[in-house]
């Protein structure tokens, strides 16, 4: 359900200046939505529903997202499919227009021009607003700078708008100014066509921006993540152009095949003088109201940030949003070790979908000590769910048996082992199957960079749930579960266990996680070779936060050439599992580049760094 403030009354203000001739009031609804790829119906009823909601609060203008009628993330089938570019138009002709009666909307859609094509032969396609008032469409304005860089492709898909016009809208008290961005627009930084720019000499007295922009978490110890970018980059455009700006941010997730891409709400609004003045909830649909009175109003306060918190949140909702929105599924499925991955996977599904949906299966083979055995049961135990155990050993043994008997002795000691983790993997599909249920895997982005998992073994699934979270980062939000219930519902005999993939007697993982965790994101997120690591280790300017484990610096724990040997080594192990990693179920987008679409590799790469 869409929360929605009350209605509150515009309160008097000091007006000193401003561009409007005359004190005015002005009542924005924001309308923060969560669409469904390509379900124009339902994303229709949800802008109908935001509309009715804003006349109830005799709201002057109602603004929803970027794309918001089709959904941003589309299946390229779609977007060359003319009879679906033809319903996305004629819905916001024959259904939104006229329920503006009284009202005015910005909504995002796709124009198209069916007389034009461009040098591929397709349609002419424009990423775009439609601004409609009293049943009328004003104007519909195409995005001008187009976005072509991670999982962004309008570059690949739409034509860039050229005009930069006002529209004219009539309020209760009078006629305003308005200029309407469309995402990228506002983030006109590296670009020569500065679209706020050109409003402000046109003398525009609000500017609105409809967006699609995806969560990113901030990293350890930083305040770096898109939340705050967003407030930097609408902050400085209001110091240069001294005009309020309203940020409307799509929720829920998208995707692009490979990666499920949360999209995190919260949007906000700025007045003329740089106060924040609104600012919606994260990760749920949320409608709210701003009462502007000469382009400013009521300050509201800073949101708290909570690193762990968010990013935990984030990846709840692409699983619950991934369910729902997918829609073939009657359960969620989780295999149990009694090692931190799948707990805190068990963790973030149990409040994604609730124990009546969660099903955690252990399946023992005869390496698999007592220990994590009672500790996967404790798990499941502690979130009251549906619980199996299902023992392999006879399976491997008898699988063995069969290969050997019909081919050849098994040579190599990691074939023996992966042949358990294939065997888990055969059953928990055939499960996923007869239950008809999404079954989660739970490999971590350490391991999935370095291949330190079984193609077709524990690789096996429908999401990737914590692909994106390096091994540090695990541990941390599973503690902030912990923290979250008051209680450890993560047994804390599953902090103390060495982690280990249990596959032959005593072992261990063999990696450092504290320094190989952010030594793979460096290397992915940004682009960094193992001499850059080894520079920066050298004159000690690694991010302290980032590589540290129980207090203890990397400078403490390595010398400087067994820090170059292990980030060659990483490097390596990098780029010699992509092959694996090409394979994998898609991931839930935390970071700021994460493997799938996002981060864009080749399996053949003869780069040594």
């Amino acid at each position: 359900m869409m929360k929605t403030d009350p209605r509150r009354e515009c309160s008097p203000i000091d007006a000193v200046g401003g561009r409007s001739k005359a004190v005015m009031k002005f009542r924005v609804s924001l309308s923060q939505i969560n669409p469904r790829s390509g379900d124009i119906a339902a994303n229709t009823r949800k802008i109908l529903n935001g509309i009715e909601v804003a006349k109830n609060q005799q709201c002057d203008l109602v603004v929803f997202p970027e794309m918001c009628l089709t959904g941003y993330c589309l299946d390229e089938k779609l977007l060359i499919n003319r009879e679906f570019l033809r319903a996305n138009k004629e819905t916001l002709i024959q259904q939104v227009l006229p329920a503006t009666e009284e009202i005015a909307a910005i909504v995002g859609f796709i124009d198209f021009d069916e007389q034009r094509t461009g040098p591929d032969r397709r349609l002419v396609r424009y990423n775009a607003a439609a601004v409609i008032q009293n049943g009328r469409l004003l104007q519909v304005v195409h995005k001008r700078l187009l976005p072509a860089y991670r999982y962004f492709d309008d570059k690949r898909y739409f034509t860039e708008g050229q005009e930069v016009e006002p529209v004219l809208l009539q309020t209760r008290e009078g006629t305003i100014s308005v200029g309407v961005l469309i995402c990228e627009d506002l983030w006109d930084e590296k670009y020569e066509f500065k679209p706020c720019e050109i409003y402000r000499e046109k003398g525009v007295d609000y500017l609105f921006t409809i967006n699609a922009s995806p969560f990113v978490g901030s990293r350890p110890g930083s305040e770096d993540g898109k939340r705050f970018v967003r407030e930097r980059i609408l902050q400085q455009q209001i110091q240069s152009h001294g005009i309020p700006i309203a940020y409307v941010n799509t929720v829920g997730i998208g995707d692009n095949g490979k990666n499920i891409i949360p999209f995190d709400g919260m949007s906000l609004a700025y007045d003329r003088t740089g106060q924040r003045v609104a600012v919606l909830s994260q990760f749920v649909e949320d409608q709210q109201t701003v009462c502007f009175e000469e382009g400013r109003a009521q300050p509201v306060g800073t949101p708290p940030f909570d690193r762990e918190s968010e990013i935990y949140q984030a990846l709840v909702m692409g699983v619950s949003d991934y369910y729902q929105k997918v829609g073939i599924f009657k359960k969620v499925l989780e295999a149990v070790s009694g090692g931190i991955d799948s707990a805190l996977g068990t963790a973030i599904a149990f409040d994604a979908v609730g124990p009546e949906l969660l099903s955690v299966y252990n399946l023992p083979s005869k390496h698999n000590s007592q220990t994590t055995q009672e500790l996967a049961r404790q798990l499941a135990e502690n979130f009251e769910l549906d619980y199996h155990v299902v023992p392999i050993q006879a399976m491997v043994d008898r699988v063995r048996e069969d290969f050997e008997s019909y081919l050849h002795p098994i040579r190599l000691s990691v074939t023996k082992e992966n042949l358990q983790a294939r065997i888990r993997g055969l059953i928990m599909m055939s499960e996923s199957n007869d239950q008809e249920a999404l079954l989660l895997t739970n490999g971590n982005e350490t391991e999935i960079a370095l291949g330190y998992a079984t193609l077709y073994g524990d690789m096996v699934g429908g999401l990737s749930v914590i692909g994106d979270l390096p091994k540090p980062d695990v541990y941390r939000l599973a503690r902030w579960v912990n923290k979250k219930h008051e209680r450890s519902m993560i047994p804390e005999g599953i902090f103390q266990t060495p982690a280990s993939a249990e596959l032959r007697p005593e072992q261990v993982d063999p990696f450092d996680y504290s320094v190989v965790g952010p030594m793979v994101s460096d290397f992915v997120e940004e682009g960094l070779n193992p001499g850059d690591l080894i520079r920066q280790f050298e004159d000690k300017t690694l991010n302290a936060d980032r590589y540290v484990s129980d207090g203890q610096s990397v400078y403490e724990r390595y010398q400087a050439f067994e820090f170059g040997e292990l980030a060659v080594d990483i490097f390596h192990k990098l780029n010699g599992s992509v092959y694996k990693r090409l394979q994998g179920a898609p991931i839930i987008v935390v970071s700021g580049r994460a493997f799938g679409f996002d981060l864009r590799e080749t399996i053949i790469n003869g780069w040594r760094g």
